[in-house]
Parts: structure tokens; sequence; C-alpha cells
């Protein structure tokens, strides 16, 4: 199932709210992670799926990449990274129907975005496609462990629990890990966005039935320096896991 629609007009609609509402878990967990698992990219043909407004296109083009192309399916997104970055090649589509002939690029990068598609089935099977033999497909996505907990927030502050307590003799659930289903969210106050939960099992099993060879899979940890900019999150951030990242070759 492709990306919620109302998730597209979203991001088309209040794509400023997103770009200036990613906080210390992309800056200072996600990104640093995603980068220090990035290969030697020297004369590399390269496509970042999910490329937002472009910055970490900009990034691997650094590094000495041959060629960049960046895909999203938010085409106000795609306006701001062309504006951005003149120099590398993006364009609207779908990660569920890459328009690339097979085995175009030696490396693909995806940040936070498989999470927007129920199954990962026809995006596995369209990267392979598009990667050359030994390719790399480095992703990242919600981790289910926290994303599967419940969350609650009110006037005194918030919590989120995965598990249950019992009273009495009478149990309590908190949270659903093991149950794959979609969720309707709000980040930043006013940023409507639909995602899918699914426990990490289902996850491999989808990789499993692709025939990539997982690499490597990393529950990454924030950056020491983080701790002075807000202790709280490096507390929760450092026992926590917010996201996974798989590497997969084909």
């Amino acid at each position: 199932m492709p990306t919620d629609k109302k998730t597209i007009e979203e991001y088309n609609k209040n794509n400023n709210e997103w770009l200036k509402g990613k906080g210390l878990g992309h800056s200072h967990l996600e990104k640093p992670a995603m980068y220090k698992e990035l290969p030697n990219l020297n004369g590399k043909s390269v496509l970042c799926i999910g490329c937002g407004a472009g910055e970490e296109c900009e990034h691997i083009n650094s590094l000495g990449a041959k060629k960049v192309i960046g895909i999203d399916i938010s085409k106000e997104l795609i306006d701001i990274a062309k504006k951005n970055y003149p120099t590398i090649d993006f364009y609207v589509m779908d990660m569920e129907k890459l328009k690339f002939k097979n085995e175009s690029f030696d490396f693909i990068y995806s940040s936070l975005v498989m999470h927007y598609v129920k199954d990962w089935t026809k995006v596995l099977k369209e990267v392979k496609r598009v990667l050359k033999s030994n390719g790399i497909f480095l992703f990242s996505t919600h981790n289910p462990v926290y994303w599967g907990a419940e969350r609650k927030k009110d006037k005194s502050g918030k919590s989120q629990f995965l598990g249950y307590s019992e009273k009495d003799g009478v149990y309590v659930t908190h949270g659903d890990y093991l149950n794959s289903r979609k969720i309707n969210d709000i980040w930043f106050n006013n940023f409507k966005v639909t995602y899918y939960h699914r426990p990490i099992s289902l996850l491999l099993k989808d990789i499993l039935k692709s025939s990539f060879k997982i690499e490597d899979c990393i529950e990454p940890k924030p950056l020491a320096s983080v701790k002075k900019l807000d202790l709280n999150f490096w507390i929760k951030a450092n026992k926590i896991p917010l996201f996974i990242i798989f590497k997969l070759k084909k």
C-alpha cells in the first residue's frame, strides 16, 4: 500500500512546519548514525529515496559521488530541493514505482521513510531491481519498540509506556507491539501524519523474502554532545530506541 494521500498533502501544505520541527532525534541521533554507515561513495551513483528538501543528497554529493539523484513523493519538498541544490537532480516519485532502469545505482539511501508504507515488499523489490550487483541499500525507520508504546500528553506532562500494570489481579496493557496497525498522529502540534507500526519480526520477514543480505542492523544512541542541549532527551534516547537502521546488500 502506497504512502497515505493525506500524509502527502500534509507534507505539501505544511512542509515549512516539518522542516522547522525536525529536532534532536534527526540532528543528533538518526542522521549522524546514518552518515557513519555510509560506504566509500567516490565515483559512485547514488539514489536518495524520500529525500525531502535535499540536504542529505548534498552531503552525499560532497563525498565524491559521481551522480546523486533524490526522489520524494512531495512536490513541494522537491521544489525546495531543486532551489537549494540546483546541481543535483530531483524528481517527484513513488518509492514503490521507481522510474529508473535496472541496475542504475551503486548505493541507495533512505532516511525515515519506510514506515509510510504498509509493507516493504514492493519497495524492496524496486530497490533491488535498480541496484547494481553487490549494491547497498541503507535505510532507517521507526523502531517498533518506541513507536508501539502507548503515549499520553496533558497539561501536567507526558508519558510513554510499553508493558502492563497489575492491581488486585486485574491486568492493564500499555501500548501494542505485536499487532500491525495504521497510526494517525500529530507532530509539531499541527502536522497530521499517518504511518504504520509493525513488529520487528514482520520487518525482517519482508527483508528475508526480498533475498537481500542483511549486512548490519543498528539501534543508534544519540551523540554525547546532545547532553548539553537537552539532558532529558539524552537520558531517554540513550536507553530507549527511537529508530532502527538496516544495511542490506544485493
